[in-house]
């Protein structure tokens, strides 16, 4: 079949002209997606444009039908119901149906209530009447104006009801309705439930909000308490802990002084210094007085005038005796000076509990706070008691001098081990040579397997080893392979810092700062530089011992001036330089070209 000749339309020139008018071809018939031409058949030529085309409102609604009606999942019986509402309206019957009139024919109630929860039908009013909402009667014109096919049969909106439901078990009822029957997009039924939705977000960061409060409160009362309960356990333990000191030490303090030391209690009996209870005298003037109420120790300066005698006035009464003071209450032991004991600090010292030297107490003078000793360990070990108090104390005052050390050399520590730079596989290196695992054959550096000694371990590389080396950290005597005092010291700061190893292992390290390597280098750089000081000090003597012969430079070349470019040189004249192969023997054509005045005066052919 010949392919048809197609012109296209011209366009109007003036806005008063006529639309132009479709040409007539043989063209085939119009595409699928248009009735009668539209812009892509016009402007690619294919079919002929009508005057639909130059209709834009026209053809963006047909646009919005063809993409929005079936989104909506219609069919044939929803749109009849909103046309039927948005013109004559919908009533409802007392038994609670609806009809198209009063007596009329019967409209589905699930049908009402799919196109009601949509928003496409409004809520019955006071009589009973339903009308179509503004989104219904959007998405009635979208489907009229739509291909027919947007609408869906009733066995094909009953599948697509059964997927959507299989699929959302477990989801709310009403987000299975939206998601059957969903809402006209950008419609006023879909703007109202974004803003109920954003009013539930706005709520629900309220609530939230006020949750995380209410939790911050009961968390922090929480740890109130607790730490209030933390601290009346301590204060109870301390007072404890007093109490049995104080018993051990003095006994109950209830035992009279009366009695002997059988008739004690336990407490007294096993007590070091044991303190009875003494009574406080009593001091009667006349017999009888004890039965008296005591007299208030201030009295009114103004006291009546005894009466006369008969012998004469009677002499004054003789002054009531002060009260004795009441005796001091028995130190505590910890107020007691205890003297030094050889082999341990003045802070940290034992006494005995008992007269028996059975019980032993390890006191420590930094534990309680520093003023006054505290009883930190009792050991009742019998007749070991002394020697197991002993190697207590000084197993309690290392532990203070590692803490003091600690405290001490922690920011020595922390900044020896940034400084460092090791690897993991460095450290690893250190760690085994400290242990005695590294050992080296004259060939290789291997580390010994622990759990069996005769078993050689893996390699080291040998470039670890020399890095290490070079810095000061470690040193290779014949078989074994130990780490120096710098070796040590960073070993022990980085384990106590346990800094960022390095992602890259470096060869050049660093020596450890404030170390013996980094000592030796000092020095070698200060011999160093006093010995080129003193060699830049006698430079101008020997100058003078030893003078240096003159040395003769040959005279330099004055510079050649600038060439002055070709037009200067050969001023009005043209040079053309060709290589001669490219020229033609003697054309006269190029001795005309090249020599006008010499073909002038030539002989004519």
């Amino acid at each position: 079949m010949p392919h048809a000749t197609l012109t296209r339309p011209t366009a109007p020139t003036h806005i008063t002209d006529p639309l132009p008018q479709a040409c007539t071809t043989d063209a085939p018939a119009p595409c699928t997606r248009c009735t009668g031409g539209c812009h892509h058949c016009y402007w690619t030529g294919t079919h002929g444009a009508t005057e639909a085309d130059y209709d834009p409102t026209r053809w963006r609604a047909t646009y919005a039908a063809e993409t929005i009606g079936p989104k909506l999942s219609w069919t044939a019986r929803h749109l009849e119901a909103v046309d039927h509402a948005a013109t004559t309206g919908i009533v409802t019957d007392p038994q609670g149906g609806y009809r198209r009139r009063p007596g009329g024919r019967r409209i589905a109630a699930a049908l009402v209530a799919e196109l009601t929860a949509s928003g496409f039908l409004t809520a019955p009013d006071e009589h009973g009447r339903i009308e179509a909402s503004p989104d219904g009667r959007k998405a009635s014109l979208l489907l009229h104006t739509a291909d027919p096919v947007a609408l869906l049969s009733t066995a094909d909106q009953a599948a697509r009801a059964r997927r959507i439901y299989r699929k959302h078990q477990g989801d709310t009822a009403d987000y299975k309705q939206q998601l059957t029957f969903p809402c006209l997009p950008d419609g006023d039924h879909a703007q109202a439930r974004a803003a109920r939705a954003r009013e539930r977000g706005r709520e629900f960061a309220r609530q939230a909000a006020i949750s995380r409060a209410e939790a911050e409160e009961r968390r922090q009362r929480a740890e109130a308490e607790y730490a209030a309960e933390q601290a009346a356990d301590r204060d109870r333990r301390h007072a404890e802990r007093e109490r049995a000191v104080a018993h051990a030490m003095f006994g109950c303090g209830e035992c009279p002084d009366t009695w002997t030391v059988d008739a004690r209690c336990g407490i007294c009996r096993t007590a070091a210094h044991p303190a009875p209870y003494r009574p406080e005298p009593e001091h009667h003037d006349q017999p009888g007085q004890q039965d008296q109420p005591q007299q208030p120790e201030r009295q009114e300066q103004a006291q009546e005038e005894p009466p006369a005698g008969l012998n004469g006035p009677e002499l004054p009464a003789a002054p009531t005796p002060a009260k004795p003071a009441p005796a001091p209450a028995p130190d505590t032991f910890a107020q007691r000076p205890m003297g030094a004991i050889e082999g341990l600090p003045p802070s940290v010292s034992i006494t005995p509990l008992t007269l028996r030297d059975d019980a032993y107490a390890v006191q420590c003078m930094p534990c309680g706070g520093g003023g006054a000793y505290t009883t930190v360990q009792t050991i009742r070990d019998g007749n070991w008691s002394r020697n197991s108090a002993y190697a207590a104390a000084q197993a309690h005052a290392q532990e203070h001098a590692r803490q003091i050390e600690t405290a001490l050399n922690t920011p020595t520590w922390e900044r020896q081990a940034r400084a460092l730079g090791w690897s993991t596989a460095q450290a690893d290196a250190v760690c085994a040579a400290a242990r005695g695992h590294l050992h080296y054959d004259g060939t290789v550096f291997y580390q010994m397997d622990p759990t069996d000694p005769r078993a050689r371990g893996r390699t080291v590389s040998r470039r670890r080893i020399a890095g290490l080396t070079d810095a000061g950290f470690l040193v290779c005597d014949g078989r074994y392979v130990t780490p120096t005092e710098d070796g040590t010291a960073a070993l022990r700061a980085w384990s106590r810092i346990r800094p960022q190893p390095a992602t890259t292992e470096r060869t050049c390290l660093r020596p450890l700062p404030g170390g013996q390597e980094e000592a030796r280098r000092a020095a070698h750089d200060r011999r160093f530089a006093e010995r080129l000081r003193e060699i830049r000090l006698s430079h101008h003597e020997q100058l003078e011992l030893w003078p240096r012969e003159p040395v003769t430079t040959p005279p330099r070349r004055p510079r050649r001036a600038r060439r002055p470019p070709i037009a200067t040189r050969f001023p009005g004249q043209t040079h053309v330089t060709l290589p001669a192969t490219l020229l033609p023997l003697d054309p006269p054509q190029l001795r005309a070209a090249v020599h006008p005045r010499a073909a002038a005066h030539a002989p004519a052919a």
